[in-house]
């Protein structure tokens, strides 16, 4: 007898229509495998052809990355002072950028973290036992890779600026303007600053001195103002420093200009109308009391030479100015 009997018309018997279900639904099951195996492959292929683009994007010259850091840190002996280091990854950089930190003689310094990868910042702590000048070299490897940036690490020198209405003492910032500061500091060890008027005084903006022509309040009131010393130095800006309440700054003919012995003491926030245009170079941290009483002495109004001049010249004077180097 055969197997597979025919049909009277010779067609083939029927399947069983459970079993015809059973092999359909088999067969969707390997066709939903077969699409689940070329989808993972898809991703994998996807996955791996994007860390080749990237590597090669970095080991081939267009990936790179850069460091900064600020060109001058301001410490204090004994006490931690921390900054940030920023890594910024450019043209696809996706590298890990391990950082590490050596200070020059003296200076104690650590980063955190110590691995970046791509773009990220990372913070510096330091500390010095004693007053000076250091250097810190922050350098960043990735593979073939390396940057590195040296800020300067310093801590201020003092002056005390002693006037007619009392002692202002102020922190004198050479890490972030070194030219500036020492420029300063030679006017004051030659006794420049000594029995000089506070010839512009403005309340509620700042107070201002350093002009030879003032000396001793004589001479031609006219000219106060516009005098400056046999030295000069370059516009120094740094945008840690700003032009808030206490702090002291260069004045100059001009935004963005050297300057030569005069400078203001703010004795207002000026941050907004005087940032990024005058040097500041220190911080009143004793007898702001005493500036403010400058503030508001009396002043003149002669238009146009001789506005917002004291008074009475003798009781706004800078008698001397000394410098020191630890507090």
């Amino acid at each position: 007898m055969p197997r597979h009997p025919k049909s009277p018309n010779g067609q083939k018997k029927p399947l069983n229509p459970r079993k015809q279900a059973i092999q359909t639904s088999r067969r969707r099951e390997s066709r939903g495998r077969i699409y689940l195996a070329i989808i993972i492959i898809a991703v994998i292929a996807i996955g791996v052809g994007w860390y080749v683009y990237s590597t090669s994007q970095s080991s081939n010259g267009s990936g790179d990355f850069a460091i900064t850091a600020p060109t001058g840190v301001t410490i204090h002996a004994g006490n931690q002072m921390t900054t940030r280091v920023n890594v910024t990854g450019m043209n696809n950089f996706g590298g890990i950028v391990q950082l590490s930190v050596a200070p020059s003689a003296g200076l104690i310094t650590s980063i955190s973290p110590t691995n970046i990868t791509g773009s990220g910042m990372a913070t510096m702590t330091m500390s010095a036992a004693a007053n000076g000048t250091y250097t810190v070299t922050v350098t960043g490897i990735s593979g073939s890779l390396k940057h590195s940036v040296t800020p300067v690490v310093d801590t201020p020198v003092y002056a005390t600026l002693n006037t007619t209405n009392g002692t202002i003492v102020v922190e004198l910032y050479r890490a972030q303007t070194p030219q500036t500061v020492s420029n300063f500091v030679n006017l004051a060890n030659q006794h420049f600053y000594d029995n000089l008027v506070w010839h512009r005084i403005i309340a509620n903006f700042v107070i201002q001195t350093g002009d030879p022509n003032t000396k001793n309040g004589g001479g031609d009131r006219n000219t106060w103002g516009q005098g400056t010393s046999p030295q000069s130095v370059q516009f120094e800006y740094d945008s840690s420093l700003h032009n808030s309440v206490g702090y002291l700054a260069m004045a100059s003919l001009g935004a963005g200009v050297g300057g030569s012995s005069q400078f203001y003491i703010n004795v207002h926030d000026n941050r907004a109308s005087l940032d990024g245009k005058w040097a500041v170079f220190g911080k009143v941290i004793a007898g702001m009391d005493a500036a403010n009483t400058l503030a508001s002495s009396p002043t003149t109004n002669q238009y146009p030479n001789a506005l917002d001049q004291p008074t009475n010249p003798s009781g706004a004077l800078v008698l001397s100015v000394t410098i020191w180097n630890s507090p």
